[in-house]
């Protein structure tokens, strides 16, 4: 498939050319043709609709969305316009770091932002030509698609190691189908996707491929409701957070200095910023949030306590086998006085609703 490259105001529009059509392809029907969602009648992408593949993908994808807001999302939808909601006044920035392009969950937990920014370390990869795929082929990746999404479903969160495996298989070369189908998943209509890298000072400019860090995806809920922005930005870069490659004055870390007083978001971090390597991305995160929710592998609870008034929910029970020299006495300690209130789903690396937790702090 054939890329284009022009210059419309401060976008580059990156168009995919039907070659069987000469149409353009926009990237809402990209998004809901991922997530087996009808797309515009007038859409090149009409043409394979008839394919068997692709009816299979369709009923594949559509159980898989529809199980997926049923068993979590719902509950989590519910539970974060009780439970946060009410208490964040207007943030205009979600940052979720060590996240990859898990834009399910935090659109679930934090809908209407202005602005998402997701950090990672899969890569950024592409859309492939789907009209000059055959049968065998198309089946190939629409399969190998279907099976990574499920496996992130059961989960809740991405395996870095695994994600790698799974993005070299069956031309899935990265994380740009994910993010598009989770926009179509959430309710967003994408209105345009670009990929960036940022300059010396943090400024996001559009890129070629080969040269981007980052993709930047803009963004409309379908059924917006009142006090909802009409468009909103989408971020994921694919950068280093330890203490190597994030520093101050490092363009990452002065891109998300321009955006102060934000809400971060943390889940399945591998419990990195308990470790020396890391403490540049945790003081950061501590000093610039005005809000924070995150479970026992973000920050240390203790250390996270000393600035934020914090509230607990669910249950600990310490760390799974993999991380245990990362148990908390302190936060047993906090659970056993009994102020913890009710999580009704699970999250993180603590999937069962009877033994997962999450910290919701208010900056002191």
């Amino acid at each position: 498939m054939r890329r284009r490259f022009f210059l419309s105001g401060i976008f580059l529009y990156l168009s995919f050319l039907a070659s069987v059509s000469g149409q353009d392809v926009n990237f809402n029907d990209l998004a809901r043709f991922v997530a087996g969602k009808p797309v515009s009648s007038s859409s090149p992408l009409n043409q394979i609709m008839g394919s068997p593949s692709v009816r299979k993908h369709y009923a594949e994808t559509t159980a898989l969305s529809q199980k997926w807001k049923e068993a979590r999302l719902s509950k989590i939808q519910e539970w974060a316009a009780m439970e946060l909601q009410p208490q964040l006044t207007r943030p205009t920035t979600v940052k979720y770091m060590f996240g990859g392009p898990d834009f399910v969950h935090v659109a679930s937990i934090f809908p209407g932002v202005p602005e998402y920014i997701l950090a990672g370390l899969e890569p950024l990869g592409s859309i492939p030509d789907f009209f000059s795929m055959d049968e065998v082929s198309l089946d190939s990746y629409l399969t190998h698609l279907n099976y990574t999404l499920r496996s992130i479903s059961r989960r809740n969160f991405f395996i870095t190691t695994e994600m790698r495996e799974d993005f070299g298989k069956e031309g899935i070369d990265g994380v740009f189908p994910v993010l598009l189908y989770f926009a179509a998943l959430t309710g967003h209509d994408v209105l345009n996707a670009n990929y960036v890298k940022l300059e010396p000072g943090g400024s996001a400019v559009l890129a070629a491929p080969d040269e981007a860090t980052g993709i930047w995806l803009r963004i409309r809920q379908s059924n917006p409701g009142a006090n909802v922005p009409q468009e909103q930005n989408l971020y994921y870069f694919k950068t280093d957070l330890s203490n190597n490659g994030f520093k101050g004055g490092s363009s990452f870390h002065q891109f998300l200095s321009a955006r102060p007083d934000s809400v971060s978001y943390l889940k399945a971090a591998s419990f990195l910023m308990h470790q020396e390597d890391f403490t540049n991305i945790r003081n950061f995160i501590v000093g610039d949030s005005k809000w924070i929710l995150q479970d026992a592998s973000g920050v240390p609870a203790e250390f996270l306590s000393r600035y934020f008034n914090l509230t607990f929910y669910g249950n600990y029970t310490g760390p799974i086998d993999m991380f245990s020299e990362y148990n908390q006495p302190w936060l047993h300690d906090v659970y056993r006085s009994g102020i913890a209130k009710p999580l009704p789903f699970g999250t993180g690396y603590r999937m069962k609703d009877s033994d997962s937790i999450q910290i919701f702090g208010v900056r002191k």
